[in-house]
């Protein structure tokens, strides 16, 4: 009787090593399966990560871009202004309500400060073109 009860033991012993190592053998495979999705997940988010840095870099760079344009084409508009107050001035300089002086004098003095207006009116504007493009 005590043969027969330590044979019960022995495969009862048997039985709980077989069902350990099973348990053991489902646990790793499912924890393999987790480890490999976890580093596919990993490496899906570490290119994501790259690409957004390089994205973020370039939108740096294109906002200093942008940042440069903006302030010379506000310098080169302020040039622009302050030609456009020179060129008034010369205008008002003339004094053409005061009617004083010679028809023929006035007429040339009027066409002499036009032509130069307008010179330096086409330059102001080629140099905005030229920053523009």
């Amino acid at each position: 009787m005590l043969n027969q009860f330590n044979l019960y033991i022995i495969i009862g012993l048997i039985l709980a090593l077989v069902a350990t190592s099973g348990g053991f053998l489902l646990y790793r495979r499912i924890t393999l399966a987790e480890i490999a999705v976890l580093e596919q997940r990993n490496s899906t988010l570490t290119l994501a990560v790259d690409q957004q840095t390089k994205t973020i870099e370039q939108m740096v760079k294109d906002a200093e871009a942008l940042a440069n344009a903006n302030k010379f084409l506000s310098d080169r508009m302020t040039a622009t202004e302050a030609a456009f107050v020179d060129e008034w001035s010369a205008i008002e300089a003339l004094d053409l309500a005061s009617g004083t002086g010679e028809p023929g004098e006035l007429e040339k003095r009027l066409n002499d400060e036009f032509t130069r207006s307008l010179d330096a009116l086409r330059n102001a504007t080629a140099r905005n073109n030229e920053a523009a493009q």
